[in-house]
Parts: structure tokens; C-alpha cells; sequence
């Protein structure tokens, strides 16, 4: 077999291994999410069940708001913000880095920051009064 022959073939079976080991999303995981467990720092997570999130973060005077993608295999769930726009007030910040790739682990009740060792719980849904 001719080596680039040989590659391609290579790289369409990894492919096709990573389609067919990719879990799709679970519609379950959707939801609005406060962060816990985490001294001084307030930070709210809103999972789509399209797929997309959004994220806001404060520490002291330092905010952070990103959007993206997320994306989940097995019981991780990882953050993709999209491209950041301008920041016409801080154009050298890209705060939104810190959201990126975050990894959290699907456990009972929560999304763990394994690493800080805290947790996004899930809020109370609010029913609309009738």
C-alpha cells in the first residue's frame, strides 16, 4: 500500500472511532446552574439543550461573560466559547479564556470543577404562577 494510501486510511478509521465513541449531549444535563462550594467567587452556567451555553463569572472586580458550545463524553462536559469579539474597554483582556475548555464532571445534582474541588447545582425551576 502507497504511504499516503496508508495515512488516509489511518486517519478515516480515527475518525469514524471518535464519531462512534462521542456521546450525544444529554437533553437532561439543560439547565440553569449556580456555582458552589467557591470562597468569594459567584458564577452562573446556562446549558441549552441545542447545545449552546452561556457563562457569567465574578471574582472581586473582575467579570467574565462567555458563550459557545458545549459538549459532553461520558461524565465530562466541556466548554467551547465561540471567537471573542473586541473589547473596546480592554482590548489586551480576554477574559472569556477562562471559560474555555473548561471540563466540569457530570456527577449526582452537580457539575464538578474537580480541580477547586466545587460544583455547579442545578437551581430550582421557577413555575410560572397561574
Amino acid at each position: 500500500m502507497p504511504p499516503m494510501k496508508g495515512i488516509t486510511t489511518l486517519a478515516s478509521s480515527l475518525l469514524l472511532a471518535a464519531c462512534a465513541s462521542s456521546t450525544p449531549n444529554d437533553p437532561a444535563l439543560a439547565g440553569h446552574y449556580l456555582l458552589q462550594g467557591a470562597m468569594e467567587m459567584g458564577s452562573e452556567l446556562l446549558l441549552n439543550e441545542d447545545g449552546s451555553f452561556e457563562a457569567a463569572m465574578s471574582y472581586g472586580i473582575l467579570d467574565v461573560y462567555t458563550r459557545g458550545r458545549w459538549s459532553q463524553s461520558g461524565d465530562r462536559l466541556t466548554l467551547h466559547r465561540d471567537r471573542p469579539g473586541h473589547n473596546v474597554f480592554a482590548p489586551d483582556m480576554d477574559l472569556g479564556q477562562l471559560i474555555d475548555g473548561m471540563q466540569l464532571q457530570v456527577r449526582p445534582g452537580c457539575l464538578a470543577i474537580e480541580a477547586l474541588d466545587v460544583c455547579y447545582a442545578k437551581a430550582p425551576t421557577r413555575h410560572a404562577a397561574r
